[in-house]
């Protein structure tokens, strides 16, 4: 999916239209294109479901631990919390670290490591609130409607570290971030030995300052541009859309599955279980492929032997189009020649007897003889007899009664 990331800018040069450092990528991943220019000529996202990516500047966010009863900190990370509330939560625990005034303020409430402890902790991540919102009404302004706000850079799990050196400083300074918070400090001995003796450190510089990396932390040094450190920062799960800023709980789930969705197709600690999931596929439609095959091989096989069945028995039906009704006509009318026609006419027989039949009455024996129709019956009296000749005579059929047996013919027949 198409992504159009941006860096807010920190503050508008004079009266001209603020600049935007910007970076287009078409997964999400991979650069496809960066620089910087106004909103009005930013790129424009054609592309059905390409979205933005709003990235606050490093030196416009404070972050600070704090703790939480675990029933407030579900609440409040799964964005079931009324924002006026939550604002009131957050600042009861941050009046004595905040600046400014609380109401100038945008918060955005992350899940910290507990590290042992038993009472979980959060992040919490605060800028000027006036300051972002007027740089997404900007941005809504000129077309570019922002689907998620991330941070430049974010604290670390434990036992890892960053350092970024950048030239957009002047003089330069370095963004410390630790499993402790993200610091922004010059360029001193004391604050560079602070920064070697972090554990897991990953230097990374502008190639401005890469000679000035590689002074004090020698070949530990790698060089990273601000357009990759903006697609990076795209990258991170932490969405600073909070409070006021986040949609309803329905677009919230909607963004995380599509946010979701987008990580698997495009991630590469996905890739394994995309091959995975692409040979199940495969392999369910090999199998699906070969029981039809079977299957149409066992219908044929089947088909073939009833109508080497019609043949075998009606020599005279050269043609088979449907051999099942083929086989009921010929059949029909081989019964009809021998005088008692088909399943139909015995059946016709059959309801004749049935209510005229005395009760006691059974038949042992069907025989079909010629043209004639013998029936052996048990409990059928000479009076009884009578009584069911006669109704056959009146629905056409000759019946009479011998040794036992009922014999009965068509009188066409005689």
């Amino acid at each position: 999916m198409s992504t159009l990331v941006l860096k807010l800018p920190l503050h508008s040069s004079g009266t001209a239209a603020p600049e935007y450092d910007y970076v287009l990528s078409p997964d999400g991943l991979q650069l496809a294109a960066h620089g910087r220019a106004p909103a009005s000529l930013l790129p424009a996202q054609t592309q059905r479901g390409a979205h933005v990516v709003a990235v606050i500047p490093a030196r416009a966010l404070s972050w600070h631990c704090i703790t939480l009863p675990e029933r407030v900190l579900r609440s409040l990370l799964a964005g079931r919390m009324e924002p006026a509330r939550a604002r009131g939560v957050l600042t009861g625990v941050l009046e004595e670290q905040l600046l400014d005034d609380a109401e100038h303020l945008h918060f955005a409430v992350f899940a910290a490591p507990a590290e042992g402890t038993d009472a979980p902790k959060a992040w919490v991540t605060v800028c000027d609130r006036t300051w972002l919102q007027a740089g997404l009404q900007a941005l809504e302004a000129s077309g570019h409607s922002v689907g998620r706000i991330v941070a430049e850079v974010t604290p670390t799990q434990a036992g890892t570290a960053r350092l970024l050196l950048s030239d957009e400083m002047q003089p330069a300074q370095m963004l410390l971030c630790t499993p402790q918070g993200v610091s922004l400090l010059p360029l001193l001995p004391n604050t560079l030995a602070l920064a070697q003796a972090q554990t897991g450190l990953d230097v990374l510089a502008e190639p401005a300052v890469v000679a000035i990396a590689e002074m004090h932390f020698g070949n530990q040094a790698a060089v990273q541009t601000s357009a990759q450190r903006l697609l990076q920062a795209a990258q991170s799960p932490w969405n600073l859309a909070q409070l006021e800023l986040s949609a309803s709980p329905g677009g919230r789930l909607l963004k995380r599955l599509s946010e979701g969705w987008q990580h698997m197709r495009h991630s590469p600690q996905w890739r394994p279980a995309r091959w995975s999931l692409v040979a199940l596929v495969v392999v369910q439609l090999v199998a699906l492929n070969t029981l039809a095959w079977q299957q149409r091989a066992l219908l044929d096989e089947k088909r073939n032997s009833i109508q080497s069945l019609l043949q075998q028995t009606f020599p005279e039906v050269l043609l088979v189009i449907d051999a099942p009704l083929q086989m009921q006509r010929a059949v029909d009318d081989l019964a009809r020649a021998r005088g008692v026609g088909s399943d139909a006419e015995l059946g016709h027989v059959l309801s004749i007897i049935s209510p005229n039949a005395p009760a006691g009455m059974a038949l042992t024996a069907i025989e079909l003889s010629g043209k004639q129709l013998r029936l052996s019956a048990t409990g059928l009296e000479p009076a009884a007899a009578l009584k069911l000749t006669g109704a056959m005579e009146e629905r056409g059929l000759h019946a009479q009664l011998q040794g036992g047996q009922l014999l009965i013919e068509a009188k066409e027949s005689r």
